[in-house]
């Protein structure tokens, strides 16, 4: 009977875990991107056309996590970002809201791992990793970019 009440508990923690709101972070090392949309076209004017937000996908220097760069906010009311892998079959993610108010521009880090009080352990054997940025536009539709993340196996 003990061993069902444990592995209750651990599928109430893991399933509270995605569903909890929690600060921006990620997980590990990763050799290239994969686009799967193409970005917004630009004009003479070098604005993005379409009012439409511009991303940006790369890795940090030190390969250990992603950084998500926006730039015209004005276009959106409300963009999500959700980074999700597996490590060692264990499904790991990070999300994220941007909610534009006065800045058009915005960049988040998301650790490939986990950080607490500065001490930060990252991910290894990432596997299945992708990142989706959906943009609700002021116009009303809805923008959905998909980039499947590479990472090198250690």
């Amino acid at each position: 009977m003990t061993m069902k009440r444990t592995v209750v508990i651990v599928i109430v923690i893991f399933v509270l875990s995605f569903l909890l709101p929690s600060p921006v972070s990620a997980k590990k090392v990763l050799p290239h991107l994969q686009k799967n949309a193409s970005a917004p076209t630009k004009t003479a004017s070098n604005k993005p056309s379409g009012g439409r937000v511009v991303t940006s996908v790369k890795f940090r220097g030190d390969r250990k996590a992603v950084i998500l760069s926006l730039s015209n906010l004005f276009a959106a009311k409300k963009i999500d970002y959700l980074l999700s892998y597996s490590t060692r079959s264990i499904a790991q993610g990070a999300s994220g809201t941007v909610i534009p108010a006065d800045k058009d521009s915005s960049s988040h880090e998301l650790i490939l791992g986990t950080c607490s009080k500065g001490i930060c352990r990252y991910d290894t054997g990432i596997t299945n990793a992708k990142l989706t940025i959906t943009s609700i536009l002021t116009n009303g539709s809805k923008v959905i970019k998909r980039y499947k993340i590479f990472v090198a196996k250690n």
